[in-house]
Formats: C-alpha cells, sequence, structure tokens
C-alpha cells in the first residue's frame, strides 16, 4: 500500500514532494439521478470497443451514484478520452483515479518539547474547556483520512472512535452499513477493519488527539475526542471515506444522536499537487456535500515552494465554503520556505516545523510539513466545538451548515496578522485559537432583534454558490426566493432557525443560467432583497 516510505530519515528531509500518481484507466464516474449505468455501459462498450472497454464496477457512494470503473486497455491519451466520455448522456462527472501523496516529512525525534499548543494559544483554551463534548454532551468526533494508524499507542487508544453499532470481531455487519466489524473505522484501501501501523497517520493523529494530563507523553490540541480512522490510499478510497463519513453525521441527525457520530471536520493531510479542482470534480464536490450535513474539512497545500494558485493543487483550490486549507509555519512565524503558498487557495498558516508527536510502537518523535500543520487547524475546529455555550450546542443540531460556516468564519478572523504571510495567504495570518474562541464567545447570545437584514452576499459575482449572511429573529422561519430578471422564481426554499445573531447560509446554484439575480428573504412581517450576479 502506499504511504511514505522511510528510506532514511535525513535523506527524507531533502526529498521533494512526489509527482502525482495517475493509475493508469482507473475511471470514477457519477451518474445523474436518472441514468441506468448497465445500459449506458453496454452501449459504450458496443460503439466504442477501439477506444477503452470500461469493465469491473464497483460502488463508492450508492449516496451519490458514484462508480468506479477500469478502462481496457488504458487510453494512450488520457485527457482526450476522457474529453469525450464526459459527453456520454447520464454521466454527470467524470475523472481519472490517483494515488495520494502524502506531505509530511519525518525527521530526527530528538526534540522534547512541544512549541506549537503554546504558539496558536490552546493553552489559553484549555483553561476553559480541553475538547471532547459539546455544552449538552455531544461526543465530538474528527474523521481522520491517512494511510494507516497505531491503534494500541498509549497516548492515542483511548481517544479512538468507537463505532457503537458494530460487535468486534463477530464477523457480522451489526449496522447493516455494507462493512463486517467497522469498530474502529475502516480500512478502504484494503477493504478491512484492520488498520495497517503507519508513521504518517499516528503522527497526525496524536496533534489532533493524543490524550492530555493523563501522566503519558505529550497533549494534542483535544485532551479528549473520538478520532475516526480512515485508512486510505487511493482519490477513490477518499470518495468511500467521505461517504461513509457523511452517512454517520446524518444518522446521528435521524436517531436523533443515539446512533452514528457527531463528526464536525475531517482531516486531509493529502493531495495531489498541480492538478486543480476542475480536473477531479468528482473529489471536489465532497466537500460541500460534507459541509451541507454540517462538516467543514482541513486540507494541506503541497510541500514544495510553489503557487497553488497558479500551478494547482488538489483539494486546496477548490471552491468550496467549507474547506479550509493551510501552509506550514515556522517557530518565526513565518513561511516554511517548502510550503506552497496561494494568497486566493490558502487559507492560514500553522505550526508544521519540528512538531512533537506521537509514532508507531509507543514512541514518540518529530513530524514536519503541512501534514503536521493541517492536523493543528482540525483539532482547533474540534475544540472551539466543545465551547461551553448552550445556544451553540442547540445550533450544531439546528442549524448544522450555518454552525459550520460560523466556526470557519471566527477561526480565519481570529488569525494571528504575520508579515511572513502577508501576500501568501488569503488572512495573511496564522492559526490562534484563542483569539478565535473569544469571537465565538462573543457570539454566544440568542438574538432577539426582530429586524430581517440581509448583511452580506457573496462572493459577488457568483460561480458555484453564494453564502448568504443575514440577521433575523432567532424564533422565526425565514424563506428565499431567487428571482430572475424576468420576475420568475428560479430556485426557492427555507433557511434553517439559529440563534446567532448574525446568521449564514450556503446556497448551492446548480445549473442556473449567468445572470443578474434577486435573493428575496421573508420572515412572514419583514421582506428584504438583494441582487448579485451568476457568472
Amino acid at each position: 500500500m502506499f504511504r511514505l516510505f522511510l528510506l532514511s530519515v535525513c535523506l527524507l528531509a531533502f526529498l521533494p514532494k512526489a509527482v502525482s500518481q495517475r493509475i493508469d484507466g482507473q475511471l470514477l464516474v457519477e451518474w445523474e439521478g436518472d441514468a441506468h449505468p448497465a445500459a449506458l455501459l453496454k452501449s459504450w462498450n458496443d460503439t466504442r470497443s477501439g477506444q477503452g472497454t470500461l469493465e469491473g464496477e464497483e460502488t463508492l457512494s450508492h449516496r451519490f451514484s458514484i462508480s468506479l470503473f477500469r478502462v481496457s486497455p488504458p487510453p494512450a491519451d488520457p485527457d482526450a478520452w476522457m474529453q469525450a466520455f464526459r459527453q456520454t448522456p447520464g454521466v454527470k462527472a467524470a475523472q481519472w483515479d490517483y494515488r495520494l501523496e502524502f506531505s509530511a516529512i519525518p525527521n530526527d525525534p530528538d526534540f522534547a518539547a512541544q512549541w506549537a499548543p503554546d504558539y496558536i494559544g490552546a493553552d489559553l483554551v484549555w483553561d476553559q474547556t480541553t475538547g471532547g463534548l459539546t455544552a449538552t454532551g455531544d461526543t465530538i468526533v474528527v474523521a481522520i483520512l491517512d494511510g494507516g494508524f497505531d491503534v494500541t499507542h498509549p497516548d492515542l487508544a483511548g481517544n479512538i472512535w468507537i463505532n457503537r453499532g458494530e460487535y468486534p470481531n463477530d464477523g457480522l455487519d451489526n449496522d447493516e452499513n455494507g462493512l463486517v466489524d467497522d469498530y474502529q473505522g475502516w480500512n478502504f484501501s484494503e477493504n478491512s477493519p484492520e488498520h495497517p501501523i503507519d508513521l504518517h497517520g499516528t503522527s497526525v493523529a496524536g496533534i489532533i488527539g493524543a490524550i492530555g494530563n493523563n501522566q503519558t507523553g505529550i497533549a494534542g490540541i483535544n485532551w479528549t475526542v473520538k478520532m475516526m480512522l480512515l485508512t486510505t490510499e487511493t482519490v477513490s478510497d477518499v470518495i468511500e471515506a467521505y461517504t461513509y463519513v457523511i452517512d454517520q453525521r446524518e444518522l446521528y441527525r435521524t436517531s436523533k444522536r443515539e446512533k452514528g457520530a457527531l463528526v464536525v471536520v475531517t482531516n486531509a493531510s493529502f493531495g495531489l499537487s498541480k492538478i486543480f479542482c476542475k480536473d477531479q470534480p468528482i473529489w471536489g464536490a465532497m466537500y460541500d456535500r460534507l459541509g451541507e450535513t454540517g462538516i467543514l474539512t482541513a486540507a494541506a497545500t503541497s510541500n514544495s515552494p510553489e503557487n497553488v494558485d497558479i500551478e494547482g493543487d488538489m483539494p486546496a483550490s477548490c471552491p468550496s465554503p467549507f474547506l479550509i486549507t493551510v501552509l506550514n509555519t515556522n517557530p518565526q512565524d513565518e513561511k516554511e520556505p517548502d510550503s506552497a503558498y496561494g494568497p486566493v487557495s490558502i487559507d492560514l498558516g500553522a505550526p508544521g516545523t519540528s512538531i512533537l508527536t506521537t509514532r508507531p510502537n509507543d514512541k514518540y518523535g518529530l513530524f514536519n510539513g503541512t501534514s503536521a500543520a493541517t492536523p493543528h487547524v482540525s483539532g482547533a475546529i474540534a475544540l472551539l466545538y466543545s465551547i461551553p455555550c448552550l445556544e451553540f450546542s442547540i445550533s450544531i443540531q439546528k442549524a448544522p451548515q450555518q454552525t459550520a460556516l460560523v466556526v470557519k468564519d471566527v477561526l480565519l478572523k481570529g488569525v494571528s496578522p504575520s508579515p511572513g504571510l502577508d501576500g501568501l495567504t488569503l488572512t495573511g495570518g496564522r492559526l490562534s485559537v484563542d483569539q478565535s474562541f473569544h469571537l465565538l464567545e462573543a457570539q454566544c447570545v440568542p438574538d432577539e432583534s426582530g429586524v430581517l437584514k440581509i448583511l452580506n452576499t457573496y462572493p459577488n459575482p457568483a460561480n458555484e454558490g453564494i453564502q448568504i449572511e443575514y440577521q433575523a429573529h432567532s424564533q422565526k422561519r425565514v424563506s428565499y426566493r431567487l428571482i430572475n430578471t424576468m420576475g420568475q422564481t428560479t430556485l426557492e426554499g427555507a433557511l434553517p432557525t439559529s440563534p446567532w445573531p448574525a446568521k449564514r447560509f450556503y446556497l448551492s446554484l446548480p445549473s442556473l443560467p449567468k445572470g443578474i439575480y434577486f435573493l428575496v428573504l421573508n420572515d412572514g412581517q419583514y421582506q428584504v432583497s438583494k441582487a448579485f450576479f451568476l457568472h
């Protein structure tokens, strides 16, 4: 299986990030809702026999109608072949499968202190919460997609998420989710409940949630939290893993918190360099799908000194409002020279140099790179969800998407400005979880103003969707309509209620013609509108 191969600690410190590895002939397809894949595949194979036969179908996501195929023989010109295949009736999106690149560079384990928690202000937040539970007692879960984990490490074992719907090692699919014995997450790369022991994933997990205050080793950003472990090797594995995460969060909601898991963030310390989101449409769409259920994603950029706005990077180049992208900063509050950057695509910096964390076989050592920076951000998100604020905890259930956007907003607004990051990230700053905590704390009051207002809509012009920031009475239901210049209603629905003074909602705009639209909000007493342009 693909992981960082530890040829030598010293050698790895100088290796560049691996070139993205496309898997020859391995195709991901997302079908239109009314498509009949079997008939379409037969038609393709009958009429395009000289252009590669599709075979070996495997369903990656029943929820989103996504399948994996082999193209035999692999096309000589993959880009031209893909362009033709995307025109096939019934195909909503298609892309090639890739092996993932895990971004960290392990080095010498002779450092005996953790500098990062103090640097990002986690120690100041620990005075009020050390993580693990919301104010209403819900267990907070972080999903980690990585190359494997040491599930018996004494500083991790107690914080590993357990699927309560499964009985371990009985050979049965007790919760009927299609996976047998997924008691501690799932190994999607080998279709197994057993995780391989891996340096990279074990190191990431330690930063997020090594058990704190247990007289053992180190403390994670969260002293107590549950980490859902998902072993992945390829893009197709990632699609399956993200679907699993969404299913668990949805089950938590529909079972009224009795089953599933309250996953609030996924950690993506992996990616593909020099590839844009438009070239991986199925993968890229998963971040909005996660966000629609209330789940943010912290994602690493590349470990190479390039501008990803120009060169491309996955998933950092994806425009989803639920994605938070991270570069690596050092103790001088500067971008690490080997880290990529991008004033549009990269949101903020976080410590990723000489980070002491867990290693396999009950050990500890240093971990470097954007893969080390990213779990500081996902860990900070989980810590913010444990704020002792009843209104916030209620909003997690009543308005999960809005709550996720509120958390992202305070995370980015709370950064510590750094001249070393100016012009290299969207915020020009480095993660500061204590400042974000205070911003979230300041919003922790019910809104009873009773006045409906549209505060902001962005981006404007919009492309795939638009964020709406508005003010409304906390107990009033607000409906929305999109009206075109002909006076026709093109989209309508209801916004979820929320106690937050400034409420946020991401509205996806699928397949609408470009042009001017009017957003109209109505709470039964007031009606307000604002124009925006869709291009």
